[in-house]
């Protein structure tokens, strides 16, 4: 927990370590979440032979939007 913003994990009463750390876990959860999302929002960018050009253009739309989206923070 120490690494994840919790620097005096050390010192906190074990009911507040089990807490803490419910909380770690669903943020780390959500973060492979987005990356999941992401990759496969990329992969669905990449000419193929069986997804059609416009869903192909679609999808890369879609990933620079929400790519943009994520770096202004909204």
């Amino acid at each position: 927990m120490v690494d994840h913003g919790h620097p005096d994990a050390l010192s906190y009463p074990i009911w507040k370590v089990f807490e803490e750390a419910s909380f770690v876990v669903k943020r780390i959860n959500a973060h492979m979440a987005m990356q999941t999302s992401l990759l496969q929002m990329a992969l669905s960018t990449i000419p193929n032979m069986s997804v059609k050009d416009s869903a192909r253009k679609t999808a890369a739309r879609e990933l620079s939007k929400h790519l943009k989206g994520m770096i202004d923070g909204e």
